[in-house]
């Protein structure tokens, strides 16, 4: 079965007009289904019309596109174009095989734990257990004394606090005098003139 899609449906058309009027026009029409918006109900503007066969609705689409729908008023043209939502449906749906899949599920949440299982050591000094992540541990992170003088000195020495404070303050007041010249003080009461600047 093959379909087309119809547009400019009016609410005067219902599903035995337009299957009428493809009669009329000498086609045969299977059925026809109207597309109403879900949740208000009102008319969406376009049909499926669902035809015997694919070569029905092509030649349909050949012979009746852009004529005059019979009986509608006001007077309409077809307008009809193949239905994209048409496809064929899959001859073999897979099978689904739960069995299957839980073994490979098995086998990946195995795998992964095996993989977290190798980074656990024993250590005899402790007697107890360490996780090594990222491989690094306890043993093997640099002393303070190996890093390289440079790492450890200051990153910007030539900062001058006193300096530093006192741009702040400065950006902090002329912030405060913008939020300040910016408020508006309540009137005393409606018919209060509004005051201007001075």
């Amino acid at each position: 079965m093959a379909s087309l899609w119809m547009g400019d449906i009016d609410e005067n058309m219902n599903e035995t007009f337009i299957t009428q009027a493809f009669q009329t026009m000498g086609e045969t029409v299977l059925s026809v289904k109207i597309i109403r918006n879900r949740f208000t109900g009102a008319l969406s503007g376009y049909c499926f019309v669902e035809f015997p066969d694919q070569s029905s609705a092509s030649r349909c689409l050949a012979n009746v596109h852009g004529k005059l729908v019979p009986g509608a008023n006001p007077p309409k043209r077809f307008k009809l174009k193949h239905a994209l939502y048409t496809k064929p449906p899959d001859p073999s749906p897979p099978t689904r095989n739960p069995a299957a899949e839980y073994v490979q599920a098995f086998n990946y949440y195995t795998q992964q734990f095996q993989q977290m299982f190798t980074n656990w050591k024993y250590d005899q000094k402790n007697n107890s257990y360490t996780y090594d992540q990222y491989g690094y541990s306890a043993n093997n992170w640099p002393a303070a004394e190996e890093m390289a003088e440079e790492e450890l000195e200051d990153p910007d020495p030539q900062v001058d606090v006193a300096e530093a404070n006192k741009q702040f303050m400065e950006q902090s007041e002329e912030l405060y005098d913008t939020v300040m010249s910016c408020h508006w003080q309540p009137l005393d009461t409606v018919t209060s003139k509004i005051p201007t600047e001075s």
